[in-house]
């Protein structure tokens, strides 16, 4: 976790409705304790936690119980089968889900009601329960953030278009759409950071939808079809498309690569001034190509500091009067934008 953030959790209330309703979890017991909060998408199964050893038993996860245990407790004595249950519920515990459709021991059931552990059951399979569940978890805790901008997949590489409200983003985009590229979320992008990747995806109420000025709503997938969008993309570069300022100093050499902090990760950053005439979808297609080289192991900046270097090694030190038009004076050179 990223110092500063604030770890995230779930209810156990989340998975009986919303994104979580393709488990169809059945609430058998405890529905008193739906709001135990999940704080770990990792999976446990209790097994010698059964038998009394429940020192691994760690509290803010789901506990999954299979054929296996639950063979296990219906050949116990009846009294032995609920000392077991008392030593499970005893622990630190968020939920238990029963896999396959099993039915749970009455005891399971009655120490659950009364203690208010909810007890789910669901006709998946233990595997899948634990696969399909543990990746739900997995986006639904990771840290996120909603970032106000657009983000399209150029080329393959995710880039996120950032810039006050009316400075051109949606139309940047829909100009790369239209140039063969596609549309991940537009107006808000949701951020969750997964081990060490940021990926960007759009709100399921707008998904696929664009807002453009004098036009209105438009839905991207409608218009130009499913190779025109995606779900969610990596965040691989951020551009800021920036008012042009006269007098402001942009970078024009690239040497020093700036970068973008978000969620506790620097992602490569280009500040890109707007201005009448620019055309803003080719350069954003030449900023992800090139931010691809660099990605490769070519960077064209230090590639020419390089060379520079060498040939200031083998003429001696020169002034840049010996280099006509490489390094003009600053306020000249705007023609270009």
């Amino acid at each position: 976790m990223p110092e500063g953030l604030t770890p995230p959790a779930a209810t156990v209330r989340e998975l009986l409705g919303g994104a979580a309703e393709a488990f169809h979890f059945q609430l058998l017991a405890g529905e008193a304790g739906l709001s135990r909060p999940i704080t770990s998408p990792r999976i446990q199964k209790p097994g010698l936690a059964l038998a009394g050893f429940s020192r691994y038993v760690r509290e803010g996860r789901v506990q999954v119980l299979g054929k296996s245990e639950v063979a296990f407790l219906a050949e116990l004595p009846a009294d032995r089968r609920a000392q077991a249950i008392r030593w499970l519920c005893a622990t630190p515990m968020t939920c238990i889900v029963l896999t396959t459709s099993l039915d749970p021991p009455v005891e399971l059931t009655a120490e659950a009601e009364a203690l208010a552990i909810p007890l789910l059951r669901t006709a998946m399979g233990t595997g899948e329960t634990i696969d399909r569940l543990g990746r739900f978890l997995e986006v639904r805790l990771a840290p996120a953030v909603t970032e106000h901008g657009v983000l399209v997949d150029v080329y393959g590489l995710g880039v996120l278009l950032l810039g006050e409200s009316g400075i051109g983003k949606s139309e940047c985009a829909l100009d790369l759409i239209v140039r063969g590229h596609r549309l991940v979320a537009d107006d808000v992008v949701e951020i969750h950071r997964l081990g060490g990747n940021l990926v960007g995806s759009g709100p399921d109420l707008t998904l696929y939808h664009m807002e453009l000025r004098g036009i209105g709503i438009i839905n991207i997938k409608e218009l130009f079809g499913v190779a025109a969008v995606r779900q969610q993309k990596y965040v691989e570069l951020v551009v800021q498309l920036d008012p042009w300022q006269q007098g402001k100093a942009y970078d024009r050499l690239g040497v020093e690569p700036k970068s973008y902090e978000i969620l506790g990760m620097r992602i490569p950053f280009i500040e890109m001034p707007v201005a009448p005439g620019r055309h803003l979808s080719v350069l954003v297609e030449v900023a992800a190509r090139n931010q691809l080289l660099r990605l490769s192991g070519y960077d064209p900046a230090q590639e020419l500091t390089r060379r520079l270097g060498e040939r200031l090694r083998e003429s001696g030190p020169i002034g840049t009067a010996a280099l006509p038009g490489l390094f003009p004076p600053e306020g000249k050179g705007e023609g270009d934008l």
